[in-house]
């Protein structure tokens, strides 16, 4: 209720503003811009403004890393709010744990957004373009520049864009790629290095290389797709086989988002005494496409499948794979961004006693 009052006196001042000029037919946001620039006036009166009508509260230079551009992907650490100061998002782990909504199988951290046209707000693209990695700005942006359309002008952005809220940001850039593919290599190869006891020298330049069908005359490299055996197996599969596995899936940062592994799920919070932890069933099928997971014949992401086709029986191994072979660029639930490589730590096993 407080809100709507408050509204209600920035819009009677934006009226006493407009005197009593003879009524005529506004654009779609022309009265919402009126209590907009009251609302500045009243708390920001000294903000300076883009060109294209966003208020920048802060501005603060990092240490002179690479600019982000159009057509590109940047990631960034922020916190949206609206004009009342109400947390709406926010990447880091600290804000979660002051609201009491830390969740220890959530990922906090920098969060991937592309830059090319009419992928992000224009308010946004407005503000970040030109942003080196390692500045931070603290802006308010109106709600008709929240939509992803493109007009030539502010003056077309209140005339004619489908107006959102307008929102607060306080945003970081933490870094910036012409080319996301690249990017997740290097990430991996990161990985690798920090991690030379399992991988030995492991770099990206080796893929996955196999025939993408048993019947195939030659073998396929699968760019991005990574698998180190850690035991030999003691016997290849034949198609048609049922197996059984253990497995932990995880983020390149440590952070656990599935298991089958009773222990590991409950040192990592992901433990629900719902679900049956004991090794899953795989149907080997005919190739790498036709592997299903589970009694119910579940389908499972392409990485997690070539990495099963790799193995025989009894044997050890982790895949590690860029994000075409896992969730893309939309990610899986609150625990998978965007754009991540994944790792899986694999083990083929008995089929449990019934």
């Amino acid at each position: 209720m407080k809100t709507i009052f408050r509204k209600a006196a920035y819009i009677i001042l934006a009226l006493a503003a407009a005197g009593c000029a003879k009524a005529v037919v506004e654009g779609t946001n022309v009265a919402e811009k009126r209590y907009f620039d009251a609302w500045i006036q009243n708390n920001y009166p000294d903000a300076k403004s883009t060109e294209l009508g966003v208020y920048i509260l802060e501005d603060t230079k990092g240490e002179g890393g690479k600019v982000v551009k159009e057509d590109g992907y940047m990631f960034a650490e922020y916190t949206t709010t609206d004009l009342e100061g109400n947390i709406s998002t926010y990447t880091n782990k600290e804000t979660a744990k002051q609201l009491g909504k830390y969740d220890t199988t959530t990922y906090y951290g920098p969060k991937v957004s592309t830059t090319f046209k009419n992928t992000i707000q224009a308010g946004l693209a407005d503000v970040v373009l030109g942003m080196r990695v390692g500045d931070r700005k603290k802006v308010v942006i109106p709600g008709w520049l929240m939509t992803y359309s493109s007009y030539g002008s502010a003056e077309e952005y209140i005339e004619k864009a489908t107006s959102g809220s307008h929102t607060i940001y306080d945003i970081t850039i933490k870094d910036f790629t012409d080319t996301i593919g690249s990017w997740e290599k290097q990430q991996i190869q990161k990985y690798f290095e920090a991690n030379r006891a399992e991988f030995g020298d492991m770099d990206t330049t080796k893929f996955v290389v196999m025939k993408a069908k048993e019947s195939d005359a030659e073998e396929t490299k699968f760019d991005g797709m990574y698998f180190k055996s850690t035991t030999k197996a003691e016997f290849a599969f034949t198609k048609d086989t049922t197996i059984y596995i253990n497995y932990t899936g995880k983020l390149l940062n440590g952070l656990v988002f599935d298991t089958n592994k009773e222990k590991v799920a409950k040192d990592n919070g992901l433990y629900s005494a719902s679900r049956t932890y004991e090794p899953v069933q795989i149907d080997w099928g005919t190739d790498y496409t036709t592997i299903t997971m589970g009694s119910d014949g579940g389908s499972i992401i392409t990485g997690f499948a070539l990495a099963l086709r790799q193995m025989g029986a009894f044997e050890k191994g982790i895949a590690v794979f860029t994000s075409p072979y896992g969730y893309s660029n939309s990610g899986s639930g609150s625990s998978i961004p965007g754009y991540s490589p994944l790792v899986f730590e694999l083990e083929v096993v008995a089929k449990p006693e019934e």
